[in-house]
């Protein structure tokens, strides 16, 4: 399953050029990344080469490293795999192995395919849950070492959020004491919980 839900009215062409666009743009953001990096790495030793020791050396010296880490900025916003990783930061003394779990609500233009871990119906309308471990570095997830999901249909979710779930539900969960996170890529918010509540 992706990050993004399918929308029923997305072609096989649109979704062909959304692949090539984020192909594109991961390719640009890190020749961006690069070319930062061999500016702010080789820009201060030519200069002091070419100019020897004095303010000249030292001024472009300075230009060459900040226009490097401009260069490496633009690339990592540029990159969508750098930029996803960014919007899952957490916080900046987080070192090491991190659990999250993160939901979102499954609407019926989705056509998911997935049944209930609670019921085995197939879900239609309901919420998605992801469990995911990953390495964080000052917060900044490096590694991502595993993904899970677990799908609820509408009837399950509304009686998990709403407090009237099972013991079961709860052992099915991959990660005991992980982080919990109601944002799934700009997917779930409050009104999306309190929808799911009102068509019960």
């Amino acid at each position: 399953m992706s990050d993004r839900p399918s929308h029923s009215d997305d072609s096989p062409v649109v979704a062909l050029a959304d692949t090539v666009s984020e192909i594109l743009y991961g390719i640009a953001g890190w020749l961006l990344v690069g070319l930062g990096l061999a500016i702010s790495v080789l820009g201060p030793p030519s200069a002091a080469a070419g100019h020897g020791i004095g303010f000249s050396a030292l001024l472009f010296s300075t230009v060459a490293f900040v226009l490097g880490l401009v260069f490496v900025a633009f690339g990592v916003f540029v990159n969508p795999s750098l930029r996803r990783r960014l919007n899952r930061r957490h916080k900046i003394s987080r070192f090491g192995t991190v659990r999250t779990v993160d939901q979102r609500v499954v609407r019926p233009d989705e056509r998911c395919l997935e049944r209930c871990v609670s019921c085995d119906s197939r879900v239609e309308r309901g919420m998605v849950r992801r469990y995911r471990e990953e390495y964080a570095l000052a917060g900044v997830p490096v590694y991502t070492a595993s993904v899970d999901y677990n799908h609820y249909c509408l009837e399950c979710a509304t009686d998990e959020l709403s407090g009237r779930h099972d013991d079961a539900l709860e052992s099915r969960s991959p990660f005991e004491g992980s982080e919990r996170s109601t944002a799934l890529e700009e997917e779930s918010t409050d009104e999306d919980e309190k929808s799911l509540l009102e068509r019960e």
